[in-house]
């Protein structure tokens, strides 16, 4: 819903946005119809201007800074290259422990990048991507990741699933949630946590077995194929907590005015 979204602008907050809805205005281009011609609203006019070259320019960069803090949901699924990421470590300190893997989800396909085999090909594939979706990424993925690989160029929109749920009154680790919406993960890896996959890197430094190393990326693979889910879940169910759609709802007998940013 990011082109019905008015939040981004100067002193606009939920509640002057639904008021601008209530009133008819639905999307930019209704704002610019209603104010276009008015000198009060000319920096406003401007900014949503920007705002729509910058959609059409598939800008990423300019909506990671132009939407308050936890909106960047709204720019999904206007920005469809989503990356979904989830990292394994040696421990929680980035200044001393290391990544051991790091798996990407593209909405199709695992990537698992491995220490000492391809781990240094993330830097380089994560760099195709407009938003980055993860749970507790804030806190723990993100900042190790920018500590291993200095420099990095991570996808500008990032959306922390932990945050956005939580906002939702969906709370708890990610496998207590996986239980709340019914998802299953291979028997082998269920109960498996994070202090788990440390040990499984500590036994496979020791043994080398391919087994071990194979549990390893798939309980990693499971982390970040959850969060497709769950995003889209939120997505939902937090444009439906704004009001819009109900407002906008389409008539008996015809339609309502088209969304073209989903």
């Amino acid at each position: 819903m990011l082109e019905n979204s008015f939040i981004h602008l100067p002193d606009y907050g939920p509640r002057r946005e639904r008021r601008l809805w209530e009133s008819g205005i639905s999307c930019w281009d209704d704002f610019l119809d209603r104010f276009g011609a008015s000198r009060f609203h000319t920096a406003l006019c401007g900014k949503i201007a920007s705002s729509k070259y910058a959609l059409q320019s598939s800008d990423a960069d300019y909506f990671s800074k132009a939407l308050p803090r936890g909106e960047a949901w709204r720019a999904f699924p206007s920005f469809p290259k989503v990356a979904y990421v989830d990292i394994e470590t040696t421990g929680l300190a980035p200044a001393t422990d290391y990544m051991t893997v790091v798996g990407l989800y593209d909405g199709k396909k695992v990537h698992s990048y491995v220490h000492g085999k391809n781990l240094d090909d993330f830097r380089r594939d994560i760099a195709a991507f407009d938003m980055v979706v993860t749970f507790n990424g804030s806190m723990f993925d993100l900042p190790f990741i920018r500590k291993s690989y200095p420099g990095i160029r991570l996808p500008p929109l990032h959306v922390d699933l932990r945050f956005l749920l939580a906002s939702l009154d969906v709370r708890g680790g990610l496998k207590r949630i996986e239980q709340q919406f019914g998802m299953e993960r291979e028997d082998d890896l269920k109960g498996m946590n994070g202090y788990d996959a440390v040990l499984l890197w500590q036994r496979y430094l020791r043994r080398k077995e391919p087994a071990v190393l194979d549990k390893l990326v798939r309980y990693n693979a499971a982390d970040i194929t959850n969060l497709k889910i769950l995003l889209e879940w939120a997505y939902k169910e937090k444009r439906l907590r704004t009001g819009f759609d109900e407002m906008h709802a389409a008539p008996k007998g015809g339609e309502g005015r088209a969304d073209s940013s989903g």
